[in-house]
């Protein structure tokens, strides 16, 4: 169980501010000649993941994987840029604000910001950072979808605490960002076992007839109240309405009143 106390986190003298460039390393993906198909696959082996805004949709915080993908020889050819793993995400035309987290090398469109660094504790503050951002200051309104540009981007102000406040932060989260990750890849390992398993289930081909389900459903509803005593344990340690509406929540699941 991983335990974390909050405590908000106050500019002071010591802060760096500037411009989000003057930080991270910043590159912009490309799309090859959508006319050239030999360019694309939708295929896994052998090629490239190549993120889209479409694929930022998916839930999660990392991104696992693509919906289509480039060839080695697009990568190379066409000059796009390769996606370190850790590197952040950003959306920034028509749909502005989506932020993920690259779990592997890939790849993506031009329509994704790319920041990059070998501060691995800067980029841990950075995911959050572009979480709460007001994207709605980067342009109006009714044009915001089409007033952001790389340059818009690049230009982003960004606040970075000291070094001290920077790694006290980083250790805090990082367990947190391996619990996403590993969960994120189970959920996806389960997913392909149920997709292989169905379609025998559905056929007969494997027989769950003679199976004691008693045992599986007593060891999920255990499961279940350890996770949400967890949850009731992270509310806690919340302030404000956020602790009021997670503890409720808790006591309607776990069915007694938090302590």
């Amino acid at each position: 169980m991983i335990t974390v106390e909050y405590k908000r986190l106050e500019p002071n003298g010591s802060w760096r501010s500037g411009k989000v460039d003057d930080f991270f390393e910043i590159g912009i993906g490309k799309t090859p000649p959508r006319k050239e198909p030999e360019w694309f696959s939708e295929s896994a082996a052998g090629n490239i993941k190549w993120l889209s805004i479409r694929d930022m949709a998916d839930k999660g915080v990392y991104s696992l994987d693509s919906s289509e993908y480039l060839t080695p020889e697009a990568v190379e050819s066409k000059n796009v840029r390769i996606t370190r793993p850790g590197s952040i995400m950003l959306s920034f035309k028509l749909t502005v604000g989506r932020v993920k987290i690259a779990a592997c090398e890939m790849t993506t469109n031009e329509a994704i910001a790319t920041f990059s660094s070998i501060d691995q504790d800067l980029l841990d503050y950075l995911y959050p950072y572009l979480m709460c951002f007001d994207y709605g200051k980067l342009g109006n309104t009714s044009s915001i979808a089409t007033a952001v540009n790389s340059k818009t981007i690049k230009a982003m102000p960004f606040c970075s605490p000291d070094d001290a406040v920077l790694r006290d932060f980083a250790s805090k989260v990082r367990p947190l960002y391996e619990l996403l990750l590993s969960q994120q890849r189970e959920n996806v390992r389960l997913a392909e076992l149920r997709d292989s398993l169905l379609p025998k289930l559905l056929s007969g081909e494997i027989d769950v007839s003679q199976v004691d389900l008693t045992l599986l459903n007593n060891h999920l509803e255990e499961t279940g109240r350890l996770l949400l005593d967890d949850l009731l344990e992270y509310a806690m340690l919340s302030v404000g309405k956020y602790s009021s509406i997670a503890q409720r929540f808790a006591f309607l699941i776990l069915e007694k009143e938090p302590s």
